[in-house]
């Protein structure tokens, strides 16, 4: 998510001289004994001080933020990887995760897992009431998840894949009958797959625009691309969570950053999620929140390993990794606050490497250059790259464009409407990479489909290694969390040495609030969570 304020192509000349240069500066002063990187503090680890004071229930919180989730707001079909913002307010799901990674209860109470381990069998809340005043049952649990698996534009069926059938023994009752068995299957439903939504609403027109589920809101009002407004559900379950919480959630959609920025200083929004590059700015105004949160994001070049013959070979791709100055970009662009990793999960998660070697994410131009050589490219090749209309995306592209031109790779760079990259790079699949951010997801199984199988949505060349698709089976299948750890931290290592996308960064979220604003913070997927954030008075 990267937002603009109009659709514009440039040249990238001077821009990334600036970068460039911003980053030998940068690499300069470290070599001098220069502030280091922070280290995070782990997935679901965050900093800012939450207000005292009682809370206001009658309050409306305004949120701001980046993208529109291309204006669908249903779990199914919904193919933004930060829609998740705008569903969480009115949608539960079958269960939650925590600050660590762990699956919690919410809709299901408890499970069950069979003696073979192919069935789950869920036992759900009896409570429960959809905002259209239809029951959670059991029956809309099964045409909730069947939908997902069926429909012909669901972006679900691979979550669901080990599901075979669905029982319903009774009201309060869902037995899932599975392939194979998987330990990933709850931490998927505590996602997009296991939001509910009325079984009254599956068929209406507008579904997309107008969700019906059982959250603590219910849509109001929706303005296509501009504001979706949320009022608190008087019937919602769990009252005690939300008793102090806002009364109306005002998620006001603006792509420009520092009109966001702006519209928080001028108490004109209460809060916003900031671009990484932007924390310092939000900081040293001394007046508001600055929310760090690290979860399981990354800042990485996504790559379309089939378009370009060159893109092909891992040697080429190791060359490339190679010639990326990670440091220097998170020091320089970032402001430190990217934790520098070749690997797409975070230092720290569970599912992340833990003893890659040091070369891994080395800057070193003339290694590059061998490597290349090495691999058939001695004069280099050309390539493209796509990214975003603006900050910091669009500046870490160029300073990569030149970095990658150092060692004779030139790079047509396309700087372009969010809607265009994605559509170019995922849908007509005509761009050779895209410099982007991975939001992050509930359980590594996620990330590994969507960025390295061959169906995976931002692997739009259908490449695969065959170990990791090996390891991304084991990983489904493995039967306890101890057993599905080693197997992600051996695939990780994998797509690493195989140079499976070129990621830079560890990503955090960062949210700029009022003094006013408090238990707003981002789950570990890097979605906004808005659920129960209270106005306190004064």
């Amino acid at each position: 998510m990267s937002p603009t304020t109009s659709p514009r192509s440039r040249s990238r000349g001077s821009r990334i001289r600036l970068a460039a240069a911003a980053i030998s500066a940068t690499a300069l002063l470290a070599a001098c004994g220069g502030g280091e990187v922070k280290a995070p503090a782990g997935p679901g680890g965050s900093v800012g001080t939450a207000p005292p004071g009682p809370a206001d229930p009658t309050a409306t919180l305004r949120f701001s933020f980046g993208t529109d989730a291309g204006k669908n707001y249903d779990p199914v079909t919904a193919a933004n990887q930060f829609v998740n913002t705008f569903l969480l307010p009115v949608y539960d799901r079958l269960f939650d995760i925590d600050a660590q990674g762990k699956v919690i209860p919410l809709l299901a109470e408890s499970t069950q897992v069979g003696a073979d381990g192919k069935t789950l069998t869920l036992t759900l809340r009896r409570d429960v009431t959809f905002h259209d005043g239809a029951p959670f049952d059991a029956a809309a649990v099964k045409a909730n998840l069947e939908r997902a698996k069926t429909a012909e534009r669901s972006s679900l069926k691979g979550d669901l894949a080990v599901v075979t059938s669905i029982d319903t023994p009774d009201r309060h009752t869902v037995v899932l009958h599975l392939a194979a068995p998987t330990a990933s299957l709850p931490a998927l439903l505590a996602d997009r797959a296991g939001m509910m939504i009325s079984p009254r609403a599956l068929d209406n027109p507008d579904l997309d625009l107008m969700p019906v589920g059982t959250g603590p809101y219910k849509v109001v009002e929706d303005q296509p691309g501009a504001m979706i407004v949320y009022e608190r559900y008087d019937g919602y379950w769990n009252k005690s969570a939300v008793a102090n919480a806002a009364k109306r959630i005002e998620l006001r959609v603006q792509l420009n950053p520092e009109t966001r920025l702006r519209a928080v200083e001028a108490g004109e929004d209460d809060a916003t999620l900031i671009n990484i590059d932007q924390y310092a700015a939000a900081a040293a105004t001394g007046k508001h929140q600055v929310l760090v949160q690290h979860g399981t994001g990354a800042l990485l070049v996504y790559l379309n390993m089939a378009r370009n013959p060159a893109l092909a070979k891992p040697e080429v791709r190791a060359a490339l990794s190679a010639a990326i100055d990670r440091e220097g970009i998170s020091r320089s662009i970032l402001g430190g606050q990217c934790i520098v990793s070749p690997q797409i999960f975070p230092g720290g998660y569970w599912a992340a490497a833990p003893n890659l070697s040091a070369n891994a994410s080395a800057f070193d131009v003339t290694a590059a250059k061998q490597k290349l050589a090495d691999a058939g490219f001695p004069n280099g090749f050309a390539m493209s790259m796509t990214v975003v209309n603006g900050a910091p995306y669009s500046t870490v592209a160029e300073a990569i464009a030149s970095q990658f031109e150092q060692i004779g790779v030139k790079v047509d760079l396309q700087i372009a409407e969010p809607a265009q990259v994605i559509a170019a790079f995922t849908g007509q699949k005509s761009a050779d990479s895209y410099v982007g951010l991975w939001p992050g997801a509930v359980d590594p199984a996620r990330t590994v489909a969507s960025l390295y199988l061959p169906t995976g949505t931002f692997n739009p060349g259908a490449a695969q290694d065959p170990e990791i698709v090996r390891l991304a089976g084991e990983g489904l299948a493995a039967p306890d969390d101890t057993t599905r750890a080693g197997v992600y931290q051996r695939l990780s290592a994998r797509a690493v040495d195989q140079h499976v996308h070129l990621p830079i960064c560890s990503a955090p979220s960062v949210i700029m609030a009022s003094a006013k604003v408090r238990g707003l913070s981002s789950t570990i997927s890097g979605t906004p969570d808005l659920r129960a954030v209270e106005i306190t008075r004064g």
